[in-house]
């Protein structure tokens, strides 16, 4: 079994926990009340995808930037300054709420600010609490932490799924919290590493450094592989299943939901008592996808299909915390946070490519999304077992 985190750094991975819970709620709570923000100010799909283009260019360009920071002025000042940042951006978004349909160009500016404004600001926060661990815990422990780490992600996003589920009776207080999440950024530590003042700097991390590149397309592929999915699941339920819309989109709410309580589940239980490797992590967490997309393929119900899928969301746990770590032991403690913000990026690019691969591979069969998956979890894996022995260690 892995050696317990100690008693401090528990309590530091559980409050950066609880901050990165802002993150996920704050993307998931935005898709629960586009369909409020587009009726209140008068906006098309068109212009709502013009915004969160924007905001996710932002997160793309923020994340490396960022990571490089907290070092400088420190961790916990860092998130905290993220944390008002993306205040203001959320404080700008209800303003505009509560004012209701004005100018079009007005209006559109604003949002687009607003996305603009959060995404760079949101792009901080996991780089700055992976850093933050990962010079602060020992190696051994950091598959554990980075597990609880993101935890706390994957429950803010189930949050905010059920936040959203109030505005039915409520809007209100939906969009409250939604405003408010950033404020948990405020449980950080104060205290928090700092560069020496003699200390020598380092140069601009590189996205091609041989030391990170294996991991940056490691997590492309995994969350553009997941990205085809969950992207598609709705249409792929009521094509498997023969459902209408309204079954369609209850289903896929319900079996995503599902997914993130199992994901929590490992990340929080399972990771901190296992005693294996990081490339152990990954190859399991690979496995377990694929597995996963083999089921999907064959089932032919509803709970066959979500059992697949808690697979899936099994292997996803697994092996994200997995890379995640085997990243941190590759580069040298000031690089930490420039490792984890190209990290974050690449995640986003996954994310994004996974979006649009998974629309035109529907588009031609089906099925293609989920075989797409399980292809980009065997190229994860052979990227892991291709890693040399020598790349084990670094620090």
């Amino acid at each position: 079994m892995t050696p317990p985190i100690s008693t401090t750094d528990t309590k530091l991975v559980r409050r950066l926990a609880l901050g990165v819970m802002s993150i996920g709620f704050g993307q998931s709570a935005f898709v629960v009340l586009i369909p409020l923000i587009m009726a209140r100010l008068g906006l098309a799909t068109i212009d709502l995808g013009l915004a969160v283009a924007a905001g996710t260019l932002a997160f793309l360009v923020g994340a490396p930037l960022w990571g490089s920071v907290g070092g400088s002025i420190g961790h916990g000042r860092l998130m905290r300054l993220l944390g008002l940042a993306m205040l203001g951006a959320q404080a700008l978004l209800v303003a505009q709420l509560l004012m209701g349909q004005s100018a079009y160009a007005f209006v559109l500016a604003g949002l687009v600010a607003s996305r603009l404004i959060y995404g760079f600001a949101a792009a901080g926060v996991m780089p700055t609490a992976q850093a933050w661990l990962a010079g602060t815990i020992e190696a051994e422990r950091r598959q554990a932490a980075f597990g609880l780490l993101g935890a706390g992600l994957n429950l803010g996003r189930l949050a905010g799924s059920l936040a959203g589920a109030l505005a039915a009776i409520t809007a209100q207080l939906t969009v409250a919290l939604f405003a408010l999440a950033p404020l948990l950024l405020w449980l950080a530590p104060k205290g928090a590493t700092k560069l020496e003042p003699g200390a020598v700097a380092v140069p601009r991390l590189s996205p091609l450094d041989h030391r990170i590149l294996p991991f940056l397309l490691i997590g492309v592929s995994l969350t553009a592989g997941f990205g085809q999915v969950q992207i598609m699941l709705g249409p792929l339920l009521q094509w498997k299943l023969g459902l209408n819309a309204s079954g369609a989109t209850a289903a896929t709410g319900a079996a995503l939901a599902l997914v993130a309580v199992a994901m929590i589940t490992v990340q929080v239980l399972a990771i901190p008592r296992l005693r294996w490797s990081e490339r152990s992590g990954i190859l399991a967490g690979t496995g377990l996808i694929v597995a996963g997309m083999a089921g999907l393929v064959m089932a032919q119900g509803y709970g066959a299909g979500a059992a697949a899928l808690v697979t899936t969301g099994f292997g996803t746990a697994l092996a994200t915390p997995a890379y995640t770590a085997w990243l941190a032991r590759r580069v040298d403690t000031q690089e930490q946070g420039a490792a984890a913000g190209w990290l974050s990026s690449a995640h986003i690019v996954g994310q994004t490519v996974g979006a649009l691969v998974g629309g035109f591979a529907f588009h031609l069969a089906p099925m293609l999304p989920l075989v797409g998956c399980a292809g980009l979890a065997v190229v994860a894996a052979a990227i892991a077992v291709a890693l040399r022995g020598r790349m084990e260690t670094h620090r």
